[in-house]
């Protein structure tokens, strides 16, 4: 005899009939069908939302899985920030931003530091009180647990006087960020990766001038990161003989005409130089001299405009360009 089966309704269904013997075989077969189903779905959901952060870093230009897997490399991060600038420096979990783009620009670096991972920046350094370089840097304070600020200090003879520079300087002090000098010398490190401060040298009336240039060293590689830093700065820092020599150097003011000197190139020596400005910009960089300069040397130019995001990561001996994930090229030494 078979159990009628009963609508919620209280109606019986007079065509529904289980066997007893069946009973507990189909709500077991129930239960394994409804797992199975469950299952799947996860499955296929984990797979989109993979495929979703995939084309996240591949629409950044970053390298997956990062910094999880490349907490032995050394990677340097040159973001498309128009006409500013705003790199990111990532070794054994440390983490050190140059620059922050103007205020228009922080939502793309934001994005950039999410895609990354990225909540605390261990350095924090502002080349020089220019808001194409400083007019982020107040969101980025008040939005990630910045320790270290390292900025030029100025004198009575360029103090910059806007409402943008006091704000920062304002957030500084509400935040307890640890603010430095930017002074010859001065090092510190982001994992393995040894950072020294090379410039300013002096006071100057040009702002431009006042830039931190920063060298940072990871095993036998080096990269060189000049701000806007204009010749009179390269010939001073070439007579302190200070080593600048470098495998990538980040090329200062935009390509301008103003920097770049044929005799300062030659002592840098870069296999790759990174030149971050906006397409037609209304400065016309990069200038067609610096353009040349570096043709002339042999050495492999990238421009920013070029690329959402390029990464030019190390080993400590061998230098790698990357864009998309995919490799562009590869520098041995």
């Amino acid at each position: 005899m078979a159990d009628k089966k009963v609508y919620k309704n209280g109606k019986s269904n007079p065509n529904a009939y289980l066997p007893k013997g069946n009973m507990k075989r189909f709500i077991t077969v129930s239960i394994i069908l409804l797992v199975i189903i469950f299952a799947v779905t996860v499955e296929f959901l984990d797979r989109k939302n993979g495929d979703a952060w995939k084309n996240a870093y591949n629409n950044a230009g970053l390298v997956e899985n990062y910094p999880g897997a490349l907490d032995s490399e050394l990677a340097v991060y040159y973001l498309n920030v128009d006409q500013s600038d705003c790199s990111i420096i990532c070794n054994g979990g440390k983490v050190l931003m140059i620059d922050t783009g103007t205020p228009d620009q922080t939502v793309k670096i934001r994005e950039a530091l999410q895609s990354l991972g990225i909540s605390k920046i261990d350095y924090l350094i502002i080349t020089h009180q220019h808001d194409d370089h400083m007019g982020g840097a107040v969101t980025i304070l008040e939005n990630y647990e910045v320790t270290n600020v390292i900025m030029p200090k100025l004198s009575e003879v360029n103090m910059v006087t806007t409402r943008a520079y006091e704000n920062l300087l304002n957030t500084i002090k509400e935040k307890q960020v640890h603010a430095i000098a930017a002074e010859p010398n001065y090092t510190f490190d982001i994992g393995e990766a040894k950072c020294t401060v090379l410039a300013p040298l002096s006071q100057d009336s040009n702002i431009n001038n006042m830039s931190a240039v920063t060298k940072i060293t990871f095993g036998s590689t080096s990269f060189l990161f000049q701000g806007d830093a204009e010749k009179k700065v390269e010939s001073a820092i070439l007579s302190s003989g200070a080593d600048i020599s470098a495998d990538v150097i980040k090329v200062g003011h935009h390509g301008s005409k103003t920097s770049s000197s044929k005799k300062y190139i030659n002592a840098v020596s870069p296999k790759v130089a990174i030149i971050s400005c906006g397409a037609e910009n209304s400065y016309g960089h990069p200038h067609k001299e610096t353009l040349e300069t570096l043709k002339n040397a042999g050495i492999d130019t990238y421009i920013t405009y070029q690329f959402n995001t390029l990464c030019v990561k190390s080993d400590g001996k061998n230098i790698t360009v990357l864009y998309n994930s995919e490799v562009i090229k590869t520098y041995e030494q």
